[in-house]
């Protein structure tokens, strides 16, 4: 018998490293893949840079790709030059408003897609990104102001509403964070952060038991591995209590 449970255990064991192996070698796979996607990227962007070195395009798709493989002062430098080429391209000071956040100059960041604006006023992501400069900048109104304006123009997008919310309870107007937090479970009823936020405001700033409940454990729900869930669980079995 007792060999037989040490088999058992040894078996276990085994197809614990078996299935760990295999996640890791998926997330290195994953990895490698990215990073062969955007090497190809530069590859054919340099190539086309080579090829047509009066044209504005390649470049700012050389800056991207370099940006999304995370070589930022490379991106830098090419879309400095397709500006050069063309400075009234809207999309490109967009583009350098995102590396400069990247680098951490949140100034020329929002200086750059305010430029962006200025020049083609039709573009609608510089809102976006401003929203969240503004936001790490601290500067919760004007980041408000920002993702308010994206929203006008898609109010049905994914996070954003969120993204607002944050704000809003930097600011401790509570009963806005809470409108657009409903608003985001609508668009995505699987936001688990939305969820735990809406659970949390519910019931330290507006003692709403029943809706705290809910949403706490339907954030639970959704990913049983939050970081907090020990804490979220305690929350939730006190707020039970109460009834």
């Amino acid at each position: 018998m007792d060999t037989l449970i040490v088999g058992k255990r040894l078996r276990v064991n085994l197809i614990e490293i078996i299935a760990f192996a295999l996640v890791i070698f998926l997330l290195m796979a994953g990895s490698y893949w990215r990073n062969q996607l955007w090497n190809n990227q530069i590859e054919l962007w340099t190539d086309c840079v080579r090829k047509s070195p009066n044209k504005s395009r390649p470049y700012t798709n050389l800056s991207t790709a370099y940006f999304e493989s995370g070589q930022y002062d490379k991106s830098l430098e090419e879309i400095q030059k397709a500006i050069k080429l063309n400075p009234k391209s809207g999309e490109s000071y967009y583009n350098l408003g995102l590396i400069y956040q990247k680098m951490g100059d949140q100034n020329k960041a929002i200086a750059m897609e305010k430029k962006a604006l200025e020049l083609d006023p039709t573009l609608d992501m510089p809102y976006y990104a401003l929203g969240r400069i503004f936001f790490e900048n601290g500067q919760y109104e004007e980041s408000e102001k920002a993702f308010q304006k994206f929203l006008q123009i898609y109010p049905y997008i994914p996070e954003v509403h969120n993204l607002l919310a944050i704000v809003y309870a930097a600011q401790k107007k509570f009963d806005k964070a809470i409108t657009e937090l409903e608003w985001e479970v609508k668009i995505n009823p699987y936001h688990v952060l939305a969820h735990l936020n809406l659970g949390q405001i519910y019931w330290y700033e507006f003692q709403n038991r029943q809706k705290a409940i809910t949403h706490l454990k339907i954030a639970l729900m959704l990913d049983p591995f939050l970081p907090p869930r020990t804490e979220i669980r305690k929350l939730v079995r006190q707020l039970e209590g109460l009834s």
